[in-house]
């Protein structure tokens, strides 16, 4: 094909020069129309595939807006920038591996870039790597001291351990170099709510939700004000406050899983699955010759969201002859393999030999990657909806044990929907209370099930017996699982300062024991709808009628 006549240096300068002005003067839809009319006359250029994607990003195509920088990065691929605007596409479209190898690569051209250390701080908390998040932002720190993004970044990871005065001091810093710091005035305002301060922290956050927010800042901003209304007693005012962050919080996510069956879709499928594949109790039977783990007893802690699994971690945790893992889902892909589909379980329920010892050592492989020192001690693996993968954990681990915590599924399920979680699949049912109640309901319904079926030793801990008698609650999980009562575990708190908590109840952990029993009951109005799908698990679970 022929170059057009005026695709020549001169004009391909011209033209960046003009949409680069646009550009400057933030008039995005006319630097795309310059962008798309010198691509139509043959001129090439990064700049011009960087416009349209600058312009497809701010109407909320990011897909779009990808492949146009990576037009512009194949042509540029060293520029710190483009790969900067590639990690954020990626971020927003929750594909965060993808934008930590971006933001890695524009660091290794530009180490010095203290913004893109920040973005990847934001990538591995949004992962769930706080220890690595805070290092990232700690770094961006050293080389813009008064970034005061950074600085409000690294309060938000105090608050959520629980740290409550370093959070407020890095606060405080951030607002002194931007005092409109939408990030900081929240952290702020969850260190007042801490300290009962429930009237300041609402004035704070109403004068937040004034200014002009992104939309995730929005629904975390809405998320906490709940909280400062919930302290308040003013709860239907709460109550609506949490929505509104849900609904935010949803309209941000629900693109990312168009087109695929919901958490509910999958649950169902895989519940009738498991009706008729023909597992019983016998089964398991073939499947324990040549389990060596290392460990001297595996247990799973499972349940559900919400329901105490993370303070009983901690508390084991604490135990000399233990070692836990919190939140890490090391049967991940095998779950995608065998149960998602009734032929995948038949072929869970066949799997023997090589293929069996080789999925089993993969996990024990993942779990000394992760750093965790089990030999000859109790490990536990808490992860609590792990419920799900009780046919797996069966068949790979036929020995080990499952505590299987509860707690009165009204508050389990106001408390899912009250608390802000990063959002996948799964957690997109928990931003309603109905997709709430029918998701413990399912999770529930499937744990049943298995454990009838499954050659399990199981022991139900309730999280209310342990807030009115901890030693003695404790006592029982230690008898369980043989191993001696010791005094260190009324301490247990003291322990998780230390630890790189994941869970959303990170800093409640941290502050001790929680009493979290009855908060269903000022809410009674509003669950009232629900409650009949929890009816059985009420009753099941000894909460009565209430």
């Amino acid at each position: 094909m022929s170059q057009s006549f005026d695709a020549t240096p001169q004009a391909t300068a011209d033209a960046v020069h003009a949409v680069a002005a646009a550009i400057g003067a933030a008039n995005f839809p006319h630097a795309q129309q310059l962008a798309e009319a010198a691509l139509a006359r043959g001129l090439i250029h990064p700049a011009f595939f960087n416009a349209r994607a600058i312009s497809l990003e701010r109407q909320g195509r990011d897909e779009d807006a990808l492949a146009s920088f990576l037009q512009a990065r194949a042509l540029s691929p060293k520029d710190p920038r483009l790969l900067n605007a590639i990690g954020l596409c990626f971020m927003r479209l929750h594909r965060l591996d993808d934008a930590l190898e971006a933001f890695d690569e524009a660091i290794r051209i530009d180490p010095a870039n203290a913004i893109t250390h920040q973005r990847k701080g934001i990538v591995l908390g949004m992962g769930g790597r706080q220890h690595d998040a805070e290092r990232a932002h700690r770094r961006s720190l050293q080389l813009q001291p008064r970034n005061a993004d950074a600085l409000a970044s690294l309060a938000s990871i105090a608050a959520r351990k629980g740290d409550v005065q370093p959070a407020k001091q890095l606060a405080t810093r951030a607002l002194g170099i931007d005092p409109s710091n939408a990030t900081a005035h929240v952290v702020l305002a969850e260190g007042e709510i801490f300290e009962g301060e429930f009237g300041t922290a609402e004035t704070r956050l109403r004068d937040v939700l004034r200014t002009d927010l992104p939309a995730h800042g929005k629904a975390v901003a809405l998320g906490v004000l709940g909280d400062a209304l919930d302290g308040l007693s003013l709860t239907d005012e709460a109550f609506s406050a949490y929505e509104a962050a849900n609904t935010e919080h949803k309209r941000l996510a629900e693109k990312r899983f168009l087109g695929k069956p919901s958490a509910l879709d999958v649950l169902d499928a895989l519940i009738q699955s498991y009706e008729t594949a023909g597992w019983n109790e016998h089964a398991g039977d073939s499947t324990a010759a040549g389990e060596d783990t290392g460990a001297h007893r595996h247990v799973f802690l499972l349940g559900f969201l919400r329901s105490g699994t993370t303070v009983l971690e901690q508390v084991l945790e604490t135990h000399e002859n233990v070692a836990t893992l919190e939140e890490e889902d090391f049967l991940a892909g095998l779950a995608q393999r065998f149960l998602t589909s009734r032929a995948g379980l038949d072929d869970l329920h066949q799997l023997d030999g090589d293929a069996l010892a080789f999925a089993r050592s993969q996990y024990w492989e993942n779990v000394r990657r992760h750093g965790i020192r089990f030999e000859g001690k109790v490990f536990v693996d808490k992860n609590p909806l792990n419920t799900l993968k009780l046919p797996l954990i069966w068949k790979l681990f036929p020995k080990a044990k499952v505590l299987f915590a509860v707690r009165d599924p009204r508050d389990v399920v106001l408390s899912c929907f009250r608390r802000q979680f990063e959002v996948d699949l799964a957690k997109m049912e928990l931003l309603s209370l109905e997709g709430t109640a029918q998701f413990y309901d399912r999770a529930m319904r499937f744990g049943d099930l298995c454990r009838k079926t499954l050659l399990l030793e199981f022991y139900t801990h309730r999280y209310e017996d342990m807030i009115a008698d901890f030693e003695q609650s404790v006592r029982a999980v230690c008898a369980f699982l043989e191993i001696p009562w010791q005094d260190s575990m009324i301490e247990f708190a003291d322990t998780a300062r230390a630890q790189n908590i994941r869970s959303p109840s990170a800093g409640q952990v941290r502050r001790g024991l929680y009493d979290g029993v009855g908060q269903w009951k000022r809410y009674e109005k509003q669950l009232a709808p629900i409650v009949p799908v929890l009816r059985p698990w009420i009753e099941k679970f000894g909460y009565g009628e209430e």
